[in-house]
């Protein structure tokens, strides 16, 4: 008997992911300079792609990553929490000419 095996599987979308989804959205579409919450960027690559975050490498969500910002020109502002300041990642955001910034605390 041959049988086929399942390595993917599509994971809908809950609530709460849309919610943050539904944000960035309307975010991207002010054109407006807008600071963007890593956790809501993350619901809309997570739901785009229809995976689970648990399911999912940490390479392959700083590649997806990389694409959303290289896609809509926004800029990523990582730091660790004692030198994390939102005013700096906008600061460089709007001197490197991006459309938004990205804010994420590393801690």
């Amino acid at each position: 008997m041959n049988t086929t095996e399942v390595t993917h599987s599509y994971v809908y979308p809950t609530d709460e992911m849309m919610v943050g989804r539904n944000k960035v959205i309307a975010q991207i579409e002010s054109g407006e300079f807008e600071v963007f919450n890593i956790c809501n960027v993350m619901d809309w690559i997570y739901s785009t792609f229809g995976v689970d975050w648990s399911t999912v490498s940490y390479e392959w969500e700083c590649d997806r990553l990389r694409e959303f910002c290289n896609n809509f020109n926004l800029y990523l502002y990582e730091r660790p929490r004692e030198s994390f300041f939102k005013w700096e990642g906008i600061e460089e955001a709007q001197i490197g000419g991006y459309k938004g910034v990205i804010l994420s605390d590393l801690s």
